[in-house]
């Protein structure tokens, strides 16, 4: 007969909040600032630090404005019985890409449509 060992106590793998992924991923990004070191301060593995960008699409690069163009004006003299045109933004990502949208898209699903159009 083989012999079974049960093994109680607490578990190791730890559940880390998505503010805390991003407070660690961003300590990650300061200029000379290696990965190592962060994640040895944080008691993890520098390729979850890695995994963690890529779940989050996370680029290191802060954000910055973007020049926009009014391509088409909404007359106010609009007839009342028409259904009113569903605005739609255009989004021309850094790879060539342009997505468009409708303006009331939720934030998660633009996050998730951006990463997927730019590792497309």
């Amino acid at each position: 007969m083989a012999r079974m060992e049960i093994m109680s106590g607490t578990e190791r793998r730890r559940r880390w909040s998505d503010e805390a992924k991003l407070r660690i991923l961003t300590e990650a990004d300061q200029p000379g600032v290696r990965i190592g070191d962060v994640a040895r301060r944080h008691d993890i593995h520098p390729g979850q630090i890695r995994l963690w960008r890529q779940s989050f699409s996370y680029v290191g690069r802060p954000a910055m404005f973007l020049p926009v163009e009014i391509t088409e004006e909404v007359s106010a003299t609009q007839a009342p019985d028409t259904p009113p045109t569903p605005a739609v933004i255009e989004i021309s990502l850094r790879n060539g890409r342009c997505l468009r949208v409708p303006a009331d898209v939720e934030l998660r699903m633009l996050g998730s449509l951006i990463a997927c159009v730019e590792a497309a």
